[in-house]
């Protein structure tokens, strides 16, 4: 399975507005993020559990591609 943990996303400082790229783990382990533009303290919220969540949906959505893939590549042929 893809590891996801690594995967980023920019949020905005509740309190500035100033755009910081976190990774999905900082958002599943709750950490806390230091605002470069206003110093703030921000405590990331899992709220009820939505990080489980997508992982389960990423986890879905792979699964689903790779049936796709392996049905292509039993119905494609190429001749040289």
């Amino acid at each position: 399975m893809i590891d996801i943990d690594r995967a980023s996303f920019d949020v905005e400082c509740p309190r500035c507005s100033f755009a910081a790229k976190i990774f999905y783990r900082d958002a599943r382990l709750r950490d806390v993020l230091i605002c470069r533009g206003c110093k703030a303290n921000i405590q990331l919220d899992n709220h009820m559990n939505e990080c489980r969540k997508v992982r389960k949906q990423v986890a879905s959505a792979i699964a689903d591609l790779e049936r796709t893939v392996a049905t292509l590549n039993k119905t494609i042929r190429i001749t040289l």
